[in-house]
């Protein structure tokens, strides 16, 4: 097996880097030595098979929730939902996408963390300010980061000194948000600054006024995102006030203002010496061309600022809303599977001492680490939970007793027949509950 790409020093995370075939494949090699690999083979079929149910209810489950506030929907509502109903839907689903992430061993971004990440210097003396209070649901999730070094020139030093330091990257973000609405903001900022609700509804809707059209703060967005420096993550936030850098801020001032005020003595000179009535207006014309060429530079400078933001955006943005979604139902989806194929390979026929758990850990990151050069911090409690909940692996007092891989592909094959009947209820229990169709 070859070694998993990596970009600078990866941090050791939960996640473990390896497609679900490549581990399936890995541990075939290892059966056939051991001659299990018909036991190992049925075991793989059967539990992915268990396991596509399980995320196939999710999955509906996820959707359905999710379905009011979708901002790319192309269904119709057919059955009104009131304020209550739709506030309990979105309790639902932070709860369901919690629940979903850790499957997907993310882990959350602090509000201290991303906090103090949105306060912090850009190292590209960016300047951009992000007000968390603007919004009524925030979620941020991080996978696998990792850190590399970076050289940059900096403006500061004309471009001429090198500064070279360390970013963080994360291999995965996730983030959902929802606006709170005009009204609510209007209130709080009316509040902060003591200033009449006519004014502070003013100020909110200057604010959003950067706002596409078409957003709602009746909507949940969902976005997920690839290989993002954390000092960015200002940037991705819909709400965001972009200045200058110090070093074009004393550019600009230096070159227009001075170019301005020079232009302006020395128009004023040759109006006041000018006889003919042609030059002094060929004179206005010449000071109003080199002012609209200094006004026309600070919009190009904002401008390029743009450019760079936009180009992040698109090159790391992964996938939005449902497609997000489904993004991280496949992900969670093919980390189960793996966990627990491991958990239950390099376990199979023990009895476990629950105090010994976390020597079989050690020892199942030991093999990783060997077999394919990546180091990750197994979740063994989190497989033997959905092992125990399956009745593939038991507990006899302190003692965890695993399966062998013949009597867990006969489990799971009690567990398959029992998912198609209740898919088969299943079906005719959700038809009661439509609330779309298609537009």
């Amino acid at each position: 097996m070859t070694r998993a790409p990596t970009a600078g020093v990866r941090t050791v995370s939960r996640f473990i880097p390896l497609t679900r075939q490549a581990v399936i494949a890995s541990l075939c090699k290892v059966a056939e030595r051991d001659d299990t690999a018909d036991d190992f083979s049925r075991l793989v079929h059967l539990l992915q098979r268990h396991r596509s149910v399980g995320y196939r209810r999710l999955a509906e489950e996820i959707r359905s929730v999710y379905l009011p506030f979708n901002p790319d929907r192309d269904t119709l509502q057919i059955l009104p939902i009131d304020a209550a109903q739709k506030s309990e839907r979105e309790g639902r689903l932070a709860q369901l996408i919690d629940h979903l992430l850790e499957r997907a061993n993310f882990s959350t971004l602090t509000d201290e963390r991303l906090s103090a990440t949105l306060s912090a210097q850009s190292p590209y003396s960016l300047r951009i300010e992000v007000d968390l209070k603007e919004y009524d649901l925030l979620q941020v999730h991080i996978r696998d980061p990792y850190t590399r070094s970076r050289t940059v020139r900096r403006p500061e030093t004309g471009y001429l000194l090198k500064a070279t330091y360390e970013e963080t990257i994360y291999r995965r973000l996730f983030m959902m948000l929802k606006l709170k609405s005009n009204e609510d903001r209007a209130r709080e900022v009316a509040a902060e600054r003591g200033i009449s609700l006519k004014a502070a509804s003013r100020h909110v809707a200057k604010r959003r006024r950067q706002l596409p059209p078409d957003t709602a703060t009746d909507l949940i967005y969902v976005k997920v995102f690839k290989d993002m420096p954390e000092h960015d993550l200002q940037i991705l936030f819909p709400l965001r006030i972009v200045q200058f850098r110090p070093f074009d801020k004393m550019k600009f001032f230096a070159t227009a203002g001075g170019g301005t005020l020079f232009g302006m003595f020395s128009t004023t000179g040759k109006v006041l010496a000018a006889t003919n009535p042609f030059a002094a207006v060929g004179a206005l014309v010449g000071f109003i061309t080199l002012l609209a060429r200094q006004v026309t530079t600070f919009f190009n400078q904002r401008t390029r600022y743009m450019m760079e933001l936009a180009q992040k955006l698109f090159f790391h943005n992964l996938a939005n809303n449902r497609a997000a979604i489904t993004l991280l139902l496949d992900r969670a989806e093919e980390e189960d599977v793996k966990e627990d194929l491991i958990t239950l390979y390099f376990n199979a026929g023990l009895s476990v001492e629950e105090r010994s758990l976390g020597a079989r850990k050690r020892a199942i990151e030991e093999i990783i680490v060997a077999r394919c050069g990546v180091a990750v911090d197994f979740e063994l409690p989190d497989a033997l939970a959905r092992l125990e909940a399956d009745g593939v692996v038991r507990r006899e007092g302190e003692v965890v007793v695993f399966p062998t891989l013949a009597e867990a592909a006969a489990r799971y094959k009690v567990l398959i027949a029992s998912d198609e009947r209740d898919e088969a209820r299943h079906l005719c229990t959700a038809g009661e509950e439509v609330d779309a169709m298609e537009a």
